[in-house]
């Protein structure tokens, strides 16, 4: 495995987990999101981008896009999913809410909210965090 020098971990983590709280706080994170990768060589630049940060960093932030998630596993690198548990719908609304997330993005999330997490949870690669109400990313590292 790519990262078995245990040096860096890549989190894979839902929308308003904390990735960008936590690598605006923190030197040793960066977060790397897969929808900034569009167009021509979408894939091999983003696992470029994902490469060049292992044994740099300590932590590496992705989103739980499953393309994103597919090119990864498919080069072996290790990935632990973070994501809250189903019934925490409405506190995770309040959060997108709450950090001015766009009228669009936020009815995306909310109309697809059980469908994504139940296919984040099929997902046997990797280690699953699932946080509880009122938990953030960064009280599981």
């Amino acid at each position: 495995m790519i990262n078995s020098e245990n040096f860096t971990t890549v989190y894979a983590a839902w929308c308003g987990t904390g990735k960008t709280h936590f690598c605006n706080s923190n030197d040793t994170a960066v977060e790397i999101e897969y929808w900034k990768y569009k167009g021509r060589n979408s894939a091999k630049n983003y696992l470029k981008d994902v490469k060049k940060q292992m044994g740099k960093a300590s932590y590496i932030f992705i989103s739980t896009d499953p393309a994103g998630l597919k090119i990864l596993q498919n080069q072996g690198i290790n990935i632990v999913l973070v994501y809250p548990k189903n019934e925490l719908r409405n506190e995770y609304l309040d959060r997108y809410i709450a950090r001015d997330d766009p009228y669009d993005f936020i009815g995306t999330m909310m109309k697809y909210w059980d469908v994504w997490l139940n296919e984040l949870k099929e997902q046997d690669y990797c280690k699953h965090i699932v946080l509880k109400n009122g938990e953030y990313l960064s009280e599981k590292l």
